[in-house]
């Protein structure tokens, strides 16, 4: 949920793809109303978080990042 002005914006796509938005003043509204379009425009799907793509990979952690092996610098010859 967006918070942009002083309104929520309740944001979902239809069944063609196209991405809407509306803005209400109370987070309820926008959530129920957001549900609401999103349940219309994909019947077939309860659940609208079961058709997101799978999030990236997480990066690794400082800890992790620090314990990789370096090569080693190569020295010129005399």
């Amino acid at each position: 949920m967006q918070k942009k002005c002083g309104k929520f914006l309740a944001d979902w796509r239809d069944a063609s793809g196209v991405r809407h938005r509306k803005a209400f003043d109370t987070m309820k509204e926008a959530t129920a109303y957001a549900q609401q379009m999103r349940l219309q425009a994909h019947p077939e799907s309860p659940n609208p978080s079961a058709r997101r793509p799978p999030s990236r990979k997480l990066p690794v952690s400082g800890r992790a990042r620090k314990l990789k092996t370096r090569t080693p610098k190569r020295r010129s010859r005399p």
